[in-house]
């Protein structure tokens, strides 16, 4: 049998993985990886953090250099070498290398993994040699070059996930940072509890501007020195990193007639294999299944990349593995606070369940409250009403959060409901976590909603009613700083021996500092004859996040 042939197109971290993955299957093909930049292998989410000078040194940020993978996977680099066209009837990928030569390199399996590209909005004036993306190892030298000479006012454009991790790392490499979000909220793909906890991180270290839209931009010698808003307002600037969105790069499967999906992604299966034959495609370019609703979803991030890739190369080198529908888990560093996601937010899960969803908001500790370090943790549970199903989690804090999202994660994947959840053994010691671990208590409460212990109300759906409920204070005695306009105070103490301050005709709407003593208050009023008395989700301290407090 002829040695086969295996074309892999994109360097960064899914072309090589991919790679090295076909190269364990089988050892006697020939394996050639194209990549256009002079860097084969590198971690794209990690160059936030060469800013940050967590990661000193540039060259840490290679993951397997092309000598690397040419002495131990035996594959064939191709370094300043780009793919311009692709025949898959032929099965044949034309290659220009960087002194303009020719050459149509026949394969027997192609990997398309040229992942993601930052465009530069369509802005007038905006360019210059100080407006850059942060997405190769090129841009990250540019902008750490600027850094080593003196640059200081930095402007980010873009307020997602890549831009948030550019604010973080050049905080803290002492920059001054403006980041500008034409939207009102950070973090679209978040809920309103997370986001809003994401937008007090920030602003306190940047100059965040919300609902800012970029107008035009003034140059001088070559250099972008000042953004001009819609709004009249202005920033100098002595560098601009746009991170306002991400395309894939997919044109060359679009002119080769292989399916992409209508955001650009590449369309594939399980098996990572796209509509031509011999052509899996891998990376920051491609949709996968998520795990709830079954629909294919864009995650441009490096976890999801990675385990595209190993498919991807496994399968092209005659393996047969497939892809586990993804969770869409993120975590995002954002200075003293950490952010993350799995599963689907609230909206998300609307747009597929409908009225069949309900969310449960906690404040908790995220280590026993007696250990020195122990930091409050927001976490949002998204469920399914009629089945208990975890649908998604979301959470904010200092400590913890990773391994919170990551049980969820889990969770979700294994299809756990919320009474599954309440009772799940996780890892305790107080240095890590408490007895009852936070997702155990967000799990609880809403393990408690569904069987129909009580009810809870989001901090937006009290907004939006205040005037037509009866607000009930049930802090403790002494906890008195700030509240609720219009609110009762019966400290949780004394609620049972003064129900008959309460009108049983009108809604009831509990609230205590976290949540916990209203939870507490809605069982008794349930068992007294108030039984549609419902608690505010995550308590005072999540209706004053969300800038309601009164």
């Amino acid at each position: 049998m002829a040695e086969r042939t295996i074309v892999v197109l994109g360097g960064a971290l899914s072309g090589p993985t991919a790679a090295a993955r076909a190269r364990e299957l089988d050892d006697r093909a020939r394996i050639v990886l194209v990549e256009r930049n002079t860097r084969v292998s590198y971690a794209v989410g990690g160059l936030a953090y060469h800013l940050s000078g967590e990661v000193p040194a540039m060259d840490a940020l290679d993951r397997e250099d092309d000598g690397f993978l040419e002495a131990y996977y035996r594959v064939d680099v191709r370094k300043r070498t780009e793919a311009i066209a692709l025949d898959p009837t032929a099965r044949v990928v034309t290659l220009r290398d960087g002194a303009g030569a020719i050459e149509r390199l026949a394969y027997d399996a192609l990997i398309y993994g040229l992942g993601a590209a930052s465009p530069i909005p369509d802005v007038p004036g905006l360019a210059g040699d100080n407006v850059r993306a942060l997405r190769t190892m090129g841009d990250l030298d540019a902008v750490a070059s600027a850094l080593a000479a003196g640059a200081r006012r930095f402007a980010i454009v873009g307020g997602g996930p890549f831009g948030l991790e550019a604010a973080d790392g050049l905080v803290r490499r002492g920059a001054e940072v403006t980041l500008l979000e034409r939207n009102a909220t950070l973090l679209p793909r978040f809920g309103d509890a997370v986001s809003t906890a994401a937008r007090r991180a920030l602003a306190a270290k940047v100059d965040l501007r919300l609902g800012a839209a970029l107008a035009s931009a003034e140059s001088a010698n070559g250099k972008v020195t000042r953004l001009l808003l819609a709004d009249g307002g202005s920033i100098a600037v002595d560098y601009v990193i746009v991170a306002a969105g991400v395309r894939p790069r997919t044109e060359l499967l679009a002119s080769a007639g292989v399916a992409l999906h209508p955001d650009g992604t590449a369309r594939i299966d399980d098996r990572t294999r796209t509509s031509a034959e011999g052509v899996f495609a891998c990376g920051s370019c491609v949709s996968v299944s998520q795990v709830i609703s079954g629909a294919p979803v864009w995650w441009p991030q490096a976890a999801i990349a990675d385990k595209t890739a190993q498919i991807a190369g496994a399968n092209a080198a005659g393996g047969d593995e497939r892809l586990m529908p993804a969770t869409g888990s993120m975590l995002i560093r954002i200075v003293d606070l950490v952010v993350a996601r799995t599963g689907l937010s609230y909206d998300e899960a609307r747009v597929v369940l409908g009225d069949d969803v309900a969310r449960t908001v906690v404040n908790a500790r995220s280590q026993d409250t007696f250990f020195p370090g122990a930091a409050p943790m927001l976490l949002e549970l998204i469920w399914q009403r009629s089945t208990g199903r975890v649908i998604g989690v979301e959470a904010s804090g200092q400590v913890g959060v990773d391994r919170r999202i990551d049980a969820a994660s889990s969770a979700i994947a294994a299809g756990l409901g919320v009474e599954q959840l309440a009772q799940l053994d996780l890892g305790y010691s107080p240095p890590f976590g408490a007895a009852r671990d936070p997702l155990n208590v967000v799990a609880t409460a809403a393990s408690s909603e569904h069987k129909g212990l009580g009810a809870t109300i989001s901090p937006g759906e009290l907004r939006t009613a205040l005037g037509s409920l009866q607000l009930v204070d049930v802090r403790p005695e002494g906890d008195d700083a700030g509240g609720i306009a219009g609110a009762k105070r019966i400290p949780i103490t004394a609620l049972r021996d003064r129900l008959d301050e309460l009108d049983a005709a009108k809604p009831i709407v509990v609230f205590s500092a976290s949540g916990r003593h209203g939870w507490l208050a809605v069982r008794i009023l349930a068992q007294r004859g108030f039984p549609g008395a419902r608690n505010l989700a995550g308590g005072l301290s999540a209706f004053d996040r969300e800038g309601v407090g009164g």
